[in-house]
């Protein structure tokens, strides 16, 4: 379909070479420990004999999830993978796309008894990556999910004084950290999606880090760091976790193709319903197709259009399932995503970057990346914050390329040209440099950071958006200077507690405040 609908292939590609994150793009002299993986092609191609499936008598389904478990190609690496995180107090690993690191790491630092002395924390960015990581990883150790297994996001903890592994968005674990700043209930702290810096990720990570350095101080049970992605920059991970080894995991390497357009799409959204319908049109109905927008009106829009096309089309046409994807749509509605589509029925999933890197759709076999994205901007001297819509980087253009060949090879429209590619940031500017930090500081505060104004950053946020914050902060009645020290007020201290921005929290505990 491709020169019809104006594009030229540029290049294949397997899986992993083309972002930045093998090791010969670490500095010189950081220390690299390369992985072996069963990472040839097909599934548990070239692997060693494995030991026989546990509980052979279990319904076909959990041992088709054991067989799938050890296909993957983590399963090579994982006496190497644990002789490494047993010495280390902090690790960063790189896993490609596919490696199975989200699911297995956790389940094998438990098998090797790491939770014995506290639980086995996984924190991603996104409440529907911990619940959907939480159910398959609990489904593999063939336990009632809320058990052995379980996870924590806004408004929903399905956990038990049993759960030895749970998965919780970076945000609930910032704020467990409020009312213990030394995580005393965790052994293993495994920062998941490192890349995708988040602010609760970015702050999420000078916490962890302090944790780790007081408990050692204090002669407490250490804490393990364990900073996973399938991208990132390593030598700014490595060096801020105190020089932490970097460990490297290849995946599945299938072949990708990729896409360019001949000519500048000035109306991507058109660019993408054209280039849906010809795939679908032309390509086997059990290949499914992932289309990236950028928020919930486009994809709704274009969710509906999809749909009252394909009532229109020639008979013979296979059917076609559209799916939207976005962070609010609701859970069960979420759910269709990974689920298989009826016979004779297409998958045509469209999301925003949700589907980058948080979760695992299988099937896709086509990729159309529009190449834009919203992303929050925020000016100290209006004390406005918006969403506007703009260009991924280049590594987020990687990723999405990436969905395409979890399984099998794989093919990527990019509905711009490869000399916009070339003009595209190598990096997404971290959130934490360009958001409002009033939500970062009192989380601080409540935290009793000693000097907020000089937390351990990874990426340090303009001084400009941190005295705007605090100004903030001030305003609402929640800050109290003492002895040239920033400290909360009881106002400040209740707005805290809440999941809000500060503005809508003081809205929220305000009635409970006695008059006068």
């Amino acid at each position: 379909m491709s020169e019809q609908a104006g594009f030229q292939p540029v290049k294949r590609f397997r899986q992993g070479s083309g972002p930045p994150n093998r090791a010969g793009y670490c500095s010189p002299g950081r220390q690299v420990v390369m992985l072996p993986s069963a990472g040839g092609g097909g599934r548990g191609g070239g692997q060693r004999q494995q030991p026989p499936l546990a509980q052979p008598s279990a319904s076909p389904y959990l041992e088709a999830v054991e067989r799938q478990r050890r296909s993957l190609p983590i399963f090579q690496a994982r006496a190497q993978l644990l002789t490494q995180l047993r010495n280390l107090d902090s690790a960063v690993l790189i896993g490609e796309t596919g490696s199975g690191k989200t699911t297995q790491i956790p389940q094998y630092l438990y098998e090797v008894g790491i939770s014995r002395q506290g639980i086995i924390a996984v924190t991603q960015p996104r409440r529907v990556a911990a619940i959907s990581l939480a159910t398959r990883v609990s489904d593999e150790k063939r336990t009632e999910l809320g058990k052995l297994v379980g996870y924590t996001v806004r408004f929903d903890d399905v956990t038990s004084e049993n759960t030895r592994i749970k998965f919780l968005t970076d945000g609930m674990l910032l704020r467990e950290a409020i009312s213990d700043s030394l995580l005393r209930k965790y052994s293993c702290v495994i920062l998941d999606e490192a890349h995708e810096r988040t602010i609760h990720t970015d702050v999420l990570f000078g916490v962890v880090k302090a944790a780790q350095k007081r408990r050692k101080e204090l002669g407490k049970l250490p804490l393990k760091v364990i900073v996973m992605s399938a991208t990132m920059d390593v030598d700014l991970f490595s060096q801020y976790f105190n020089g932490a080894p970097v460990l490297y995991l290849e995946g599945r390497q299938h072949p990708i193709q990729i896409f360019y357009t001949k000519q500048p799409q000035h109306d991507y959204l058109h660019a993408a319903l054209v280039s849906v319908f010809q795939i679908h049109q032309e390509a086997p109905s059990s290949q499914d197709i992932l289309v990236f927008l950028t928020g919930q009106e486009e994809i709704e829009a274009m969710s509906k259009t999809c749909r009252d096309i394909a009532k229109h089309l020639p008979d013979g046409s296979p059917s076609m399932l559209v799916l939207p994807l976005y962070a609010s749509l609701p859970y069960a509605q979420q759910l269709r995503v990974f689920q298989g589509a009826p016979k004779g029925y297409r998958k045509v999933i469209i999301s925003t970057n949700i589907a980058e890197t948080s979760i695992t759709i299988t099937g896709i076999k086509y990729v159309v990346d529009t190449g834009m994205v919203k992303a929050k901007k925020y000016n100290p001297v209006s004390g406005l914050e918006v969403l506007a819509v703009q260009r991924v980087s280049k590594t987020q253009a990687w990723q999405r390329t990436g969905r395409a060949g979890r399984e099998d090879s794989g093919i990527c429209y990019r509905l711009y040209t490869e000399d916009e590619f070339e003009k595209f940031e190598k990096m997404t500017v971290p959130e934490i440099q360009r958001c409002n930090l009033a939500s970062v500081m009192l989380q601080l505060l409540a935290m009793k950071v000693p000097n907020v104004l000089t937390f351990d950053f990874m990426s340090k946020p303009s001084p400009d958006h941190v005295q705007a914050a605090i100004a903030q902060l001030d305003l609402l009645g929640a800050l109290e200077h003492k002895d040239d020290q920033l400290t909360l007020t009881p106002l400040g201290r209740k707005m805290a507690a809440f999941p809000l921005e500060p503005k809508f929290a003081k809205c929220s505990v305000q009635p409970s405040l006695p008059a006068g």
